[in-house]
């Protein structure tokens, strides 16, 4: 009888066992299947990607509002725009320092060459104060005067950020009153 028993359990347990290792390699059939679908659908997501890519790459991005220029992309060169359709621009305030130093300036230096030095000088005659903002107020003047045509540079010296221009009045405008 135990022989019978033995037999029976060997056989229920060699059952089981291969109703396990059926049980497995179907499952591992299903996991292979799955994996050959999922690594093919991952290589369609990469040419997709690829293709969005160069689609945005070929995009202009524009500046974010709150993000400093690259130091090392230059920036696009705009078309340069036909001379006769430009407005002059007009950012300056009624009352302004301009209209304050333009005679100070005409009868001090007249038909002389001057700097942003000497209309600095002129400022702190004028007004006391902080020399590094009578400099910047006496380059904006310059800078203004200059683009109005209202004074010539008559020479450049340095490059860049160190480049020292002298002014003087133009012709038409000191003829005028």
């Amino acid at each position: 009888m135990e022989t019978l028993d033995r037999e029976k359990r060997e056989r229920l347990i060699l059952s089981a066992l291969t109703e396990r290792r059926v049980a497995v390699e179907e499952e591992t059939r299903h996991l292979r299947s799955e994996l050959v679908e999922l690594t093919r659908r991952e290589t369609e997501l990469r040419d997709e990607i690829l293709a969005l890519d160069a689609i945005l790459g070929a995009l202009p991005q524009p500046p974010k509002e709150n993000e400093a220029p690259s130091l090392f992309v230059r920036a696009p060169v705009p078309p340069p725009a036909p001379v006769a359709a430009q407005v002059p621009k007009k950012r300056r305030r009624k009352g302004s320092r301009r209209e304050q130093m333009l005679p100070k300036l005409r009868s001090k230096f007249g038909a002389g060459v001057f700097g942003v030095e000497d209309v600095t000088d002129a400022l702190l005659a004028d007004e006391p104060g902080e020399r590094r903002k009578a400099y910047f107020a006496a380059w904006s003047l310059c800078r203004d005067l200059a683009e109005d045509g209202v004074t010539v540079v008559v020479s450049e010296e340095g490059t860049g950020k160190r480049l020292r221009r002298t002014y003087r009045f133009a012709a038409e405008a000191s003829a005028a009153p």
